[in-house]
């Protein structure tokens, strides 16, 4: 690639089906980490040799290469600019002032006036994704796109074609920012968790290694926090008991962290130990999804019954995409609303059929919308399929609406093919047009 910069400031680019599965995580809002169950020991507990690619900063470093004068500022990304927003990613420059993911758009600007907040563009963050793990899989064939700036990389049957572990990182760290003009922090370890662990450590553009030699004295001497998996509540629960190290998590008896903790106590343990087998699982191995989902947090409280209507249209058309580029049709929709007071509540139906168009979509969730108690604003709406078919499944036909069905598929098969192509913003509802949200 000649110029990255163009690249990435040119919204013509075709997703692919590569994108189905990131499209769900290219937002602007932090994704909740997997749970520790999915470093549960497996049966082959031979070492491997993992590479976990870290991207540094990433949406920011994104905008920052698309805007070179952008370089020697403070920025963060927002998943829009107004007060209600939150940062989905502040540069190092930025985090100096104590900005930081999840920092509140208000405390942000107090903390940081001078700095430059963006709206942030997820079709550029997932094109730059796909690119990412292009380059990732001329390295090893064993590649898992972990979110939308995380990969891991299986390299113990490759790392000898570039000299080794060492070698293969720094090659690889040197294509990524000669390709995609960033950086990124990489480390290896003999599992996934190690390996995660270790791209940690020396941030940004950092390159470490966890052996397991290097347990006793540089993961056991790591607070608690740091174990990956472990969330607040779990480390104060933990802190409380004395454990303030991984090393002090290790000795914990399983017998005494499982009646605390449940079934995941004897995990902890086995993490606090570095022990994980869970495999690399590339894209072709993921699993179908459960459900698909949107959710919204509206500029200000509202009761405008009309302005949440068309912020649910906006939604349901989105959740429509990406059942379709999935391959996917559900018939149970599910709508969040979470009031002014933060209180939410769920309201689900289920239809006799799967569905997959905006349309259909739209008018099953304004029917539960119309039964929702609006006794006070709404801050925001969110809106799910699950249930979930595949299209082709065989299904029940109308009698009656049977030309018209066809010709509305035909449609948005249509205006699929144009977004693919233009962006996911050549082609929306008439309704949004005027819409001053960033739906």
């Amino acid at each position: 690639m000649n110029n990255p910069s163009r690249t990435f400031l040119d919204r013509r680019f075709t997703l692919g089906r590569r994108a189905v599965s990131l499209a769900g995580v290219a937002t602007c809002e932090d994704a909740a980490l997997a749970p520790l169950s999915s470093f549960a020991p497996a049966r082959d507990p031979a070492d491997r040799i993992i590479l976990h690619v870290d991207m540094d900063a990433f949406f920011a470093s994104v905008e920052q290469r698309c805007a070179p004068g952008l370089d020697d500022k403070p920025v963060m990304v927002c998943g829009n600019t107004q007060a209600r927003s939150v940062v989905a990613a502040a540069n190092y420059l930025a985090r100096e002032y104590g900005v930081k993911a999840g920092t509140p758009i208000t405390t942000a600007r107090r903390l940081c006036p001078h700095g430059v907040f963006l709206t942030g563009n997820p079709e550029k963050y997932v094109y730059t994704c796909i690119r990412l793990n292009d380059i990732c899989r001329t390295f090893s064939p064993r590649v898992e796109s972990f979110s939308i700036d995380e990969s891991f990389l299986d390299i113990t049957t490759t790392a000898h074609l570039f000299g080794g572990p060492i070698e293969t990182a720094q090659a690889l760290k040197a294509r990524i920012r000669t390709e995609l003009g960033l950086a990124c922090s990489v480390g290896i370890g003999p599992n996934k968790l190690l390996a995660k662990t270790a791209s940690k450590l020396e941030k940004p553009d950092g390159l470490t290694r966890l052996t397991r030699a290097d347990i006793p004295t540089r993961y056991h001497t790591l607070p608690i926090a740091k174990l990956y998996g472990i969330g607040a509540q779990t480390a104060k629960k933990l802190e409380a008991l004395g454990v303030r190290t991984i090393g002090h998590l290790a000795q914990v008896p399983h017998a005494t962290l499982k009646r605390i903790f449940g079934i995941i106590g004897p995990m902890l343990v086995d993490a606090a130990n570095g022990i994980d087998h869970s495999p690399i699982v590339t894209d072709d191995e993921q699993p179908d999804p459960k459900s698909v989902g949107n959710g919204y947090t509206l500029h200000a409280d509202t009761r405008d019954t009309r302005k949440l209507l068309t912020v649910l249209l906006g939604l349901c058309s989105k959740v429509g995409r990406r059942l379709r580029k999935g391959g996917h049709a559900g018939r149970t929709v599910t709508l969040v609303v979470r009031y002014a007071n933060y209180t939410t509540i769920s309201r689900a139906h289920t239809l006799e059929a799967p569905i997959a168009l905006d349309r259909d979509i739209f008018h099953a969730a304004a029917a539960i919308f119309d039964r929702v108690r609006r006794h006070m604003a709404i801050r925001y709406l969110g809106v799910s399929i699950s249930k979930l078919v595949p299209t082709e499944a065989p299904r029940q036909l109308s009698l009656f609406d049977a030309q018209a069905r066809t010709q509305l598929q035909a449609a948005t098969r249509s205006a699929d093919a144009i977004r693919d192509r233009y962006g996911e913003h050549a082609l929306i509802p008439g309704r949004l047009v005027r819409c001053k949200e960033d739906i």
